[in-house]
């Protein structure tokens, strides 16, 4: 068969060994590479139909892996004014001014990336911002993708008047008189007023969702294991797949949250093996706690604001009944232990299902090796493989990037030249841990021919002070 690709004039590193090969090309046909030799044997193989690039020895690798993003509902919320560059509020104002200047009349502002420590020693709301989004209804993303601020008038749309209460550890932030501040913390308070603002149309919502897969597949990814089928993602992803248009092979782990039901524990269970031929809905993504920025992660020890104590699964017995019910029908839970409380009840009521419920557990980040009780290199009492690998087999740990920045977004280059392998620089999120079902029965497809990439750039999650 004749090759779609050829490169030459590489170095081929050996993912396994951490070596260089002592082949200079390759050859690849239908996502894998079907031949490794020298330039003049690799080269005689190409076709008229054949790209044919030569690397001026650039390294050539295995394609990298995000194990925690999120492409369409990050695509979507990332539609809106970037306020990621702001790093005090008089640039958050500027930003948000000039983007309202452009707005007609009733229409609403979305933003994103804003990060909390622009408000300095200010509570986190719409007075600090001040009046720029006086009779305007908009919705500013803070960086975490966990909590939102809305403006006056769109909790006026949405009859947000005070303090609500939630299945999860979620919060409509009031001040002292119970009058609300914009502050939304988590999903279930961020729903209430979502729920009222426009949504992108499909066409929309599926070119934005292209753009950011390639941008991601440019940055060295590969494949990705997406924590949500939030909205319409599943069909977007669909739609992007009958078009040729999706770049990067997918891992889909639904959420299920705090209040879910058992009819929509079922629903859940039946979405497992769905999706195409490079997309499939393969695990559930379950909700211990939120993140220390809002206040809503489950810590040891109370964060520096005396928060951050509480599961944001309030109902223990309820999760553990979920549990039972996802291990029954042979889900088994996603990697990344580690000794915090989350993970310490998740992995309690995983053991009570009996000796055979040998999955993996967590809802949250993977660390780097340096970390001496580092999830990435395996859990020395429980004797699990390190996650840092491809989610068909387990080897040797690699050094893990977690994923910072506005969910779903990566910031990189243009699309690559061939779907076989892709140029650039990776972006945040390279080689994290897979999530999703680790055993072989649940294995699926195989994964594309290498990336070309320059080594990733670790960069560590922030925290925020004075975000209330």
């Amino acid at each position: 068969m004749t090759p779609d690709l050829v490169l030459l004039s590489a170095r081929l590193l050996d993912p396994g060994t951490g070596e260089l090969l002592p082949h200079t090309a390759l050859a690849a046909g239908g996502g894998r590479i079907t031949h490794l030799g020298d330039d003049r044997e690799i080269r005689a193989l190409a076709g008229p139909g054949t790209t044919v690039l030569g690397l001026r020895q650039a390294v050539v690798t295995a394609g990298f892996t995000d194990g925690h993003l999120h492409p369409v509902s990050g695509a979507e919320r990332t539609m809106g004014v970037d306020l990621s560059a702001c790093r005090d509020l008089p640039a958050v104002r500027a930003a948000l001014a000039e983007a309202v200047a452009t707005l007609e009349p009733g229409a609403w502002l979305r933003g994103w990336g804003l990060d909390p420590n622009a408000f300095g020693g200010a509570p986190v709301g719409f007075a600090a911002i001040g009046p720029v989004l006086d009779g305007v209804p908009a919705l500013l993303d803070l960086f975490d993708a966990h909590s939102l601020i809305a403006s006056p008038r769109a909790l006026q749309l949405a009859g947000v008047t005070g303090p609500r209460r939630f299945e999860q550890a979620a919060e409509i932030v009031c001040d002292a008189e119970g009058r609300p501040t914009g502050l939304l913390l988590e999903d279930a308070a961020c729903e209430v007023v979502e729920a009222v603002a426009p949504r992108p149309t499909e066409a929309q919502l599926r070119a934005r969702t292209a753009e950011v897969l390639h941008a991601m597949a440019a940055a060295g990814l590969t494949g990705g294991h997406a924590m949500d089928a939030n909205g319409d993602s599943l069909a977007t992803l669909a739609a992007l797949e009958d078009e040729d248009g999706l770049p990067l092979r997918l891992r889909v782990a639904p959420w299920c949250q705090p209040g879910a039901d058992a009819e929509a524990v079922r629903d859940l269970i039946r979405l497992q093996g769905t999706g195409g031929r490079l997309w499939r809905v393969a695990g559930v993504k379950l909700f211990m706690d939120g993140t220390i920025d809002n206040g809503t992660a489950w810590l040891e020890r109370p964060d520096c604001h005396g928060e951050s104590t509480h599961a944001f699964w309030p109902d223990p017995e309820r999760y553990a009944q979920v549990v039972a019910e996802l291990h029954e029908a042979g889900w088994r839970p996603p990697p990344t232990p580690s000794e915090t409380p989350p993970y310490v009840m998740c992995w309690t009521r995983w053991r009570r299902r009996g000796p055979r419920a040998s999955g993996r557990c967590g809802t949250g980040w993977s660390t780097s090796r340096r970390c001496p009780t580092t999830p990435c290199g395996g859990s020395p009492r429980s004797g699990w493989p390190p996650p840092c690998s491809p989610p068909t087999a387990a080897s040797s740990p690699a050094p893990t990037t977690p994923t910072t920045g506005p969910a779903g977004s990566v910031r990189s280059a243009p699309r690559a030249p061939s779907a076989a392998a892709t140029c650039g620089t990776p972006g945040p999120g390279s080689c994290s841990a897979p999530t999703g079902p680790s055993h072989p029965s649940r294995r699926w497809g195989s994964w594309p021919a290498p990336a070309i990439a320059a080594p990733p750039t670790s960069r560590c999650p922030r925290t925020a002070p004075g975000r209330r």
